[in-house]
């Protein structure tokens, strides 16, 4: 099983603070993919918020917040 890989950082620390395992599926056909080639890119849109946006190349996307 391949994984993508979120790496959440804060200023305050030079490691990353958390990290989310992002599932490589085909967002159509469910199926795990193979492809060397994905991303993923993710936004936090508000600097006071606790709640990111990361999407991968295939168009799966995810709204992680932080509790």
């Amino acid at each position: 099983m391949k994984w993508l890989i979120v790496f959440i950082y804060h200023k305050a620390f030079p490691m990353p603070a958390l990290s989310f395992k992002y599932h490589n599926t085909d967002p159509l056909s469910g199926h795990e993919m193979d492809d060397a080639a994905q991303f993923i890119s993710s936004v936090c849109w508000r600097g006071q918020s606790s709640t990111l946006v990361a999407a991968n190349s295939t168009g799966n996307i995810k709204i992680l917040e932080m509790v």
